[in-house]
């Protein structure tokens, strides 16, 4: 075994596992535990993408050295370590943020432009694949965010111990594979996919749960990093030209598939191995399939491609996801015509193969639709049906009074001629439960089931009746399919509304006795009788509910403001999750109901 190429991968992997531990969950989520809004979260993001193209441009102008990958390692271990200590302040978070940002911009690029001289591109498959796979050891992936960012300052420190020494480019100038303007475009649009896929997955509890539920972790594990050596092999094989083709097919699958209960699980194999493939692409291209002949064009041509496929692209994806539910198939065929069309438009080769995949992808498509596991937009058209066949019309409204506590409650109202579109109109003649219109935002697919299933076990007292026998076919999830489908677009507004509420203190305050009874009317079925966490339908969540006893505490942690948080949380529940909220109730029984959860709280 080659020592040198041995350490090189583990410097892949750290850098993978930091970017992706860190970055993209436990900083996003200590800014949240902070107080941090929506709007300085989004801005703090901004502000460490721009550090992040700012550090690689430095790397190509400087020079990329295993110095400067040791250093870049260090400041992002330090910038990890601090996070928790120093806060989710939107201050301490903008220097995390910009440390951050230059620490990974420097090391992606110095990297990708250094790895010629240290490895062959199978080791490349080898060190992204145990990035991919250290992030999903469920250890791992269910820390809380402070434990999350103590785990990723280890793999930067683990990273700094194992850069090799020295870096002598090997062989000759390697012909570019395809156009740059080809690669830019094909890596942009693999990573904005896998971006919006990876957002709105994560923050559909249903999603998550059939793709990378806590159960399945290490089944993705297992699936990242054997996948990811498979590409590093077939990229050695002279497979570039085909590999990111191949890499869209399977996260066009999985997007097809995640949309439709019968066939999610599909999309949890698929998805894990499309991003597998195209990342070993993406850390090896520079480097091998980009004509360079040298580290400092390797290295140049990494900081265009990482700044414009890494940072650009991965942000406009989340952007574009921020207010959907599931993945559209419009993203599917925009990236698929991207990738596909470079392949056509670069080689007469090419066409036979990304035909081929095209009609492959058409095909599971259509043979899905035909056996029965119709996609979200045909769930929803049928779940309207089942709304009005089974009378709901005679209960619940689906028109939020503009300027009436509807706004309150339930969110911004349409507009009378935007109501009147519906064929039928679904204003709803009479409202003796809560208005529907925003419920798909407002409560999780699980929380719904639960509650068509057995409504006295979430609202003891409700007059709703169940709807059990909905779910001994398909209707019941379609129905749940066109509730989540009438919300598109709500949860932003949701999230602005619970930053800037606060509760009303002189209204007078109701007794310890009202919230040790709203505790157990409301949120027994999930927390448990005691609020560990072990309640009735704690185990049919994607993710069981929060111990109120011992934590962690991930959206409630800072105790200065910790009842104002606490009690935001209890109104407007938590979007993307399964935690409801209880828009209904009094400021004086939110303020009794938060006192009771925080005496359960061990300080």
């Amino acid at each position: 075994m080659n020592p040198t190429a041995l350490r090189a991968a583990l410097v892949i992997a750290a850098v993978y596992g930091h970017f992706l531990i860190f970055a993209q969950f436990a900083f996003v989520e200590l800014l949240r535990a902070g107080g941090a809004s929506a709007t300085a979260e989004r801005a703090l993001l901004g502000v460490m993408a721009v550090a992040g193209v700012a550090g690689g441009f430095l790397a190509a102008w400087r020079g990329a050295t295993p110095l400067g990958v040791r250093i870049a390692l260090g400041v992002a271990a330090a910038s990890a370590a601090l996070a928790p200590v120093a806060g989710g302040t939107v201050v301490a978070g903008c220097g995390v943020a910009v440390a951050s940002g230059v620490a990974l911009g420097v090391a992606t690029v110095s990297l990708a432009a250094l790895l010629p001289g240290w490895c062959g591109v199978v080791w490349v498959g080898i060190g992204t694949g145990l990035g991919y796979a250290s992030c999903n050891v469920p250890w791992v992936f269910t820390q809380a965010p402070a434990g999350q960012a103590w785990v990723a300052a280890g793999f930067a420190v683990v990273g700094v111990l194992a850069v090799p020494r020295g870096a002598d480019w090997c062989g000759d100038k390697r012909a570019a594979v395809l156009p740059w303007w080809g690669v830019l475009a094909m890596f942009a649009a693999l990573v904005w996919l896998d971006s919006a896929a990876f957002f709105i997955i994560q923050h559909v509890a249903e999603f998550k749960l059939g793709t990378w539920g806590d159960k399945l972790l290490w089944r993705n594990a297992a699936m990242h990093l054997g996948v990811a050596v498979a590409g590093g092999c077939w990229l050695a094989r002279s497979g570039a030209r085909y590999l990111p083709v191949a890499a869209w097919a399977l996260l066009a699958l999985a997007a097809v598939a995640v949309n439709a209960a019968a066939s999610r699980s599909l999309a949890g194999w698929c998805y894990p191995a499309g991003v597998a493939l195209y990342s070993t692409a993406l850390v090896a291209w520079p480097g091998w399939f980009a004509g360079a002949d040298g580290v400092r064009p390797a290295a140049w041509r990494a900081a265009v491609l990482f700044a414009v496929a890494g940072w650009l692209a991965s942000a406009n994806g989340i952007g574009m996801a921020q207010s959907l539910n599931r993945v559209p198939l419009s993203f599917v065929a925009a990236a698929g015509l991207v990738v596909i069309g470079v392949a056509l438009f670069s080689s007469k080769n090419d066409r036979r193969a990304a035909l081929g995949v095209a009609a492959v992808v058409l095909a599971a498509a259509l043979g899905a639709a035909w056996a029965g596991k119709p996609l979200a937009p045909d769930a929803a058209a049928r779940g309207r049906q089942v709304y009005l066949a089974e009378g709901c019309i005679h209960c619940h409204s689906q028109y939020i009074r503009p300027g009436s506590r509807d706004e309150e409650y339930w969110g911004s109202g349409r507009s009378i001629e935007d109501v009147r579109k519906g064929a039928p109109v679904l204003i709803g003649n009479r409202r003796q439960g809560p208005d529907l219109s925003t419920v798909g935002a407002r409560r999780s697919g699980a929380w719904l089931r639960a509650h068509f299933l057995d409504p006295q076990l979430l609202v003891p007292g409700t007059t709703m009746p169940s709807y059990a026998p909905l779910f001994a076919d398909s209707r019941g999830e379609a129905l749940i399919a066109y509730l989540q489908a009438t919300a598109v677009g709500w949860v932003n507004t949701s999230a602005g509304k619970a930053a800037d509420w606060v509760p009303n203190r002189t209204a007078g305050a109701a007794p310890p006795a009202d919230g040790q009874r709203l505790f157990a009317r409301l949120c027994t079925a999930c927390h448990g009788a005691e609020g560990r966490g072990d309640g009735a339908l704690a185990a049919n969540l994607a993710k069981r509910p929060a111990n109120l006893v011992e934590g962690p505490f991930l959206w409630t942690a800072a105790p200065e403001s910790r009842e104002l948080r606490s009690a935001r949380v209890i109104k407007f529940g938590i979007a993307g999750t399964d935690m409801p909220g209880h828009e209904v109730l009094s400021d004086a029984e939110l303020l009794a109901l938060t006192d009771q959860v925080l005496r359960l709280r061990k300080r």
